[in-house]
């Protein structure tokens, strides 16, 4: 099997990830979310075509269309081919730095699609939820999920993602986690 940039990447998070004997934490989620973002850069370049409306109805959509082409912003959108090895439809990524609006609003919009999705992990630090993990209600074609991650030092900087698959979300977890072994 040819090995591309992307997945030599992620092997590189998932070696380091599954080294850690210690259950998914929110160290183990920025350190992937912290990694992914050089990966992410690289990713713009692999981009093929998305379907416009995967997250149609839902509020993080505005994210993505008001603040993807900002300064201080990669956004990356992946399909098809691309994602074959893991089992994804859709892969769609932002990331904001130094922008406390911003933030705000993504909180704002995560907040109301996190109505009527299922929480699988997150994590509160000094009454902020810094890091959250939604399965939202499946749609045809699969399962929708969204991972958010915002760290204040050494500068302000939140990672917004939206995947769908057919795979359920422990299993996209543990794919993540497994890819590199």
């Amino acid at each position: 099997m040819k090995r591309t940039s992307f997945t030599l990447a992620h092997d590189a998070v998932a070696d380091r990830m599954t080294s850690n004997s210690k259950p998914f934490s929110h160290t183990t989620l920025h350190s992937v979310l912290k990694r992914v973002c050089p990966l992410l850069l690289l990713a713009v370049l692999l981009c093929l075509p998305q379907d416009m409306f995967a997250q149609k109805g839902l509020s993080i959509e505005d994210v993505f269309r008001q603040y993807g082409k900002k300064k201080n912003v990669v956004m990356v959108n992946m399909s098809g081919e691309v994602l074959k090895d893991y089992d994804f439809s859709l892969f769609r990524s932002i990331t904001i730095k130094e922008d406390p609006a911003a933030a705000k609003f993504v909180r704002e919009c995560l907040a109301k699609d996190e109505k009527g999705a299922k929480k699988i992990k997150q994590v509160v630090a000094n009454g902020v939820t810094t890091s959250i993990f939604l399965q939202l209600p499946p749609m045809e074609g699969g399962n929708r999920l969204i991972l958010f991650n915002e760290q204040f030092k050494p500068s302000r900087q939140l990672v917004l993602i939206y995947i769908e698959s057919e795979n359920e979300s422990e299993d996209v977890l543990r794919l993540l986690l497994k890819k590199g072994s």
